[in-house]
């Protein structure tokens, strides 16, 4: 099992880096499916059921917004769904105090993945990735610590590679095209 684990957690890993390189929020969301994936079956196999319950909830949030351009998904109705999915979740697995860190993170991801702006999407992950890094700490998963440590390494590289050389961008040429 330890195998198993150890395999998921990788796999878990080096995904988790693409997803906030990427510009377009679609492959964000392809990128953030593949991870959380592999994270279900690392979590399941680690008995930490309160992390594996808020990964269902953003797999299936994926799923939905990488279909929103069909009615059915473009339903606000949906994030009102996930959102209530995930407290209940959260509270039905219940586990001890580490449990608040991700009933509190998960309703700030769904939110931000829903609004669908990469920047914010980056700029939110950064106090999400540091209370899902102390809840997996604290539940013995090294890959889970390596990985939020790499969402928090990767979002603030996105944002300073993307967003923030954009914005500068766009205030030099602002400048430029006023003189």
């Amino acid at each position: 099992m330890n195998l198993w684990v150890n395999f998921f957690g990788v796999m878990g890993v080096i995904t988790t880096v693409l997803i906030y390189q990427q510009k377009e929020n679609r492959w964000m969301l392809i990128w953030k499916l593949v991870t959380d994936m592999s994270w279900l079956i690392h979590y399941l196999l680690l008995g930490a059921n309160s992390v594996a319950v808020v990964t269902i909830v953003a797999i299936m949030r994926s799923i939905v917004l990488l279909c929103r351009k069909y009615k059915w998904a473009s339903s606000k109705v949906w994030l009102w769904i996930f959102l209530g999915t995930s407290l209940f979740l959260s509270i039905l697995a219940w586990k001890d105090w580490t449990s608040l860190l991700t009933t509190i993170a998960s309703p700030a991801c769904i939110i931000a993945f829903w609004i669908g702006n990469p920047k914010f999407t980056r700029i939110i992950s950064i106090p999400t990735a540091l209370m899902f890094l102390l809840n997996v700490a604290i539940n013995g998963s090294l890959w889970g610590t390596l990985c939020e440590s790499f969402i928090l390494i990767s979002a603030v590289v996105g944002l300073f590679r993307i967003d923030l050389r954009k914005d500068h961008m766009q205030t030099k040429n602002r400048i430029e095209n006023d003189k």
